[in-house]
């Protein structure tokens, strides 16, 4: 079911051209790398994972939250890790989890 979700997430964002094409790489490198890790990852690690620079890095992380793919409830100061909370664009329902990534999905 999560894997279903996941790809559903992933195939809206790939289709939101909305989207630059870093925030959609973002999307992508967010689903599939960073879901489940214990700890979400600054902004330099996405950066690289994207390989693109923070500025824009950041950027795609803001207009993926403009678009309404994802919240940041807190936004950290530089250096700590944002916590993400994947969302499908018609409600806000994160899954309970223990990681700082969540997938939000709809019932």
């Amino acid at each position: 079911m999560l894997e279903e979700v996941k790809d559903r997430w992933l195939h809206a964002v790939m289709r939101d051209r909305g989207l630059s094409p870093a925030a959609r790489i973002l999307g992508a490198v967010l689903i599939s790398d960073f879901l489940e890790v214990a700890r979400a990852p600054d902004i330099d690690l996405f950066a690289k994972a994207i390989c693109a620079s923070p500025r824009v890095t950041r950027r795609a992380l803001d207009q993926l939250e403009q678009a309404g793919w994802l919240t940041i409830p807190d936004r950290p100061k530089r250096g700590n890790p944002p916590c993400i909370i994947l969302t499908e664009r018609s409600a806000v329902m994160p899954f309970p989890s223990r990681n700082p990534i969540h997938q939000g999905t709809t019932t």
